[in-house]
């Protein structure tokens, strides 16, 4: 040990050598144990590389352990990038612009919009980096001269030193064929020795992203993973629509054609029960104030309904309703000359501790002091009067 020093208000141990890697390049640091304290974090600042400790350090040699299972995610995560970003280029024209290793999926961003990346497009892709997954393919990473830096078809160019990760056909002499390199990228970050240690990669999802496209993608691991959650939802989704998992397409087609029938009837009886209601309150002559009981929940939709089917009797309607709580109020009367509503409502909402707004002839909205409700109402009903 060299040093201590101290990163966001833990101690943070400086080594003469590491086996961590710190943060950075898209990539998050290691973990793992550094004379068995554990290590939380690992990051380099001005040159040095700094080992953030839960606990106090420990003095003189110490042996560090990097924890193997993150690494390998890690190293299957930023080497299936990759090829992936290879394969983009070579496949759709579409450079690298960032990337970034989640704790589930990582993603690149592209140059080109979705449009010049459909589903067709992706899934070859997806099937020409793991091609060169399968094949296991020698995974060379280390310095070159500037002369082979010259002669290999770099995809950047390198941002400092000349460390770079190349996949080729055999293995990298030092008298290369360019001919045989299969992608080669300046890179900072942990790589395998050959290219079948990525396991899989699935490209999950493309998106908008400003001008270009946010692949999301999977390798390795968490490929697994992602196949067993979809295949566990599969089952519970399957299940609960009581049909074979290779039904669930069409059994998900037909509830859902379902559902919208049961809705519009819904719509249709809604609709016919606000009209009853409104004929019931027009009994009275006047304005109409009133605090509903909804027949089914959604107490703004019932308020609303029933007030404007009273505002197309000629009436003008103050009404409250109340659910789970929460008061909802509904102002309306006819079209034309006549109180503004929308100020009205604002007022008697008040009251309630919410708050809401509208037109001339229809306003809404709402508050948590149900109790108050009748007290608003009234209110409305005064500041109405001529």
């Amino acid at each position: 040990m060299v040093s201590v020093r101290s990163q966001g208000g833990r101690p943070a141990v400086v080594l003469d050598r590491t086996a961590f890697y710190p943060e950075g390049g898209g990539q998050p640091a290691d973990r793992g144990l550094l004379g068995g304290v554990p290590v939380v974090d690992v990051q380099e600042r001005d040159g040095e590389v700094l080992h953030v400790l839960a606990g106090a350090p420990p003095a003189g040699r110490v042996l560090g352990e990097v924890d193997p299972v993150r690494r390998r995610d890690h190293v299957q995560q930023h080497h299936g990038q990759h090829l992936l970003s290879a394969v983009f280029e070579r496949v759709a024209g579409a450079s690298t612009l960032s990337f970034h290793l989640g704790e589930e999926v990582s993603t690149i961003d592209l140059d080109k919009g979705p449009e010049a990346l459909g589903p067709e497009r992706l899934r070859a892709v997806e099937a020409a980096a793991n091609e060169l997954v399968y094949r296991d393919l020698p995974v060379t990473v280390r310095e070159f001269s500037e002369a082979e830096l010259a002669r290999l078809p770099l995809r950047k160019e390198p941002a400092r030193g000349c460390r770079v990760v190349v996949v080729s056909e055999g293995p990298l002499s030092e008298a290369f064929d360019p001919a045989e390199v299969v992608d080669a990228s300046p890179c900072g970050g942990t790589h395998p020795p050959r290219t079948g240690a990525v396991g899989a990669i699935a490209v999950l999802r493309a998106q908008r992203w400003g001008e270009g496209t946010r692949v999301e993608f999977a390798c390795g691991g968490r490929v697994v993973a992602a196949l067993s959650e979809a295949l566990r939802n599969l089952r519970e989704a399957a299940a609960a629509l009581r049909c074979a998992p290779a039904e669930l397409s069409a059994a998900v087609s037909r509830a859902v054609e379902e559902s919208a029938v049961r809705r519009k009837e819904f719509e249709r009886l809604f609709a016919a029960a606000a009209q009853a209601e409104a004929d019931r309150l027009s009994g009275s002559s006047g304005l109409v104030r009133a605090v509903l009981a909804p027949p089914v929940a959604g107490a703004a939709a019932w308020a609303r309904a029933v007030a404007q089917a009273l505002a197309a009797r000629g009436r003008v309607a103050l009404l409250g309703a109340v659910e789970e709580g929460r008061a909802h109020l509904a102002f309306a009367r006819p079209r034309g000359p006549g109180p503004h509503l929308g100020e009205r409502l604002r007022a008697a909402v008040a009251l309630l501790g919410g708050k809401g707004g509208g037109s001339a002839d229809f306003a809404q909205g709402s508050g948590p002091d149900a109790a108050r409700v009748e007290e608003a109402l009234r209110e409305a009903e005064k500041a109405l009067a001529p």
